[in-house]
């Protein structure tokens, strides 16, 4: 999980390349990694992301119902923002559904410096293909 999590912070660092256009769009990009499917979106006006998502995804069906209670009891929030330290996370929850823990959050887009919210989705897409995820540019 920690491997996934590393992950975006990549994401953020192919923001500094350059873009043009003010139209919105979003970019959602998937990578399952050690049995997680690590979901990035970032929501982009033009060339300025403006919002970033992230959903964790793992399935718990090999586990006992008692071993799934057990780990919806953990608090996995705690648990990505300390692996991602470098951003702040916002609204997170954490839930099991279908026998699979989901863990979802924002991210703070006021603790990030301006310049690094700065991008071309198109070629923010391009990199983050190149690490192994699969995305898709609305």
């Amino acid at each position: 999980m920690k491997k996934g999590l590393l992950i975006l912070s990549i994401f953020a660092m192919v923001f500094v390349l350059t873009g043009c256009g003010n139209k919105p769009s979003t970019l959602t990009c998937k990578q399952s990694v050690s049995g997680v499917e690590v979901q990035l979106t970032a929501n982009f006006v033009g060339k300025k992301v403006e919002s970033m998502g992230i959903v964790y995804n793992m399935d718990l069906s090999k586990y006992s119902d008692s071993t799934i209670e057990a780990i919806g009891k953990k608090d996995y929030c705690s648990t990505v923002q300390s692996a991602i330290s470098q951003f702040t996370l916002t609204d997170c929850k954490q839930s099991i559904e279908n026998k699979k823990l989901v863990v979802t959050s924002g991210v703070d887009m006021t603790k990030i410096k301006e310049s690094d919210t700065i991008g071309s989705p198109e070629q923010t897409k391009v990199e983050l293909e190149q690490q192994g995820y699969t995305c898709e540019l609305k």
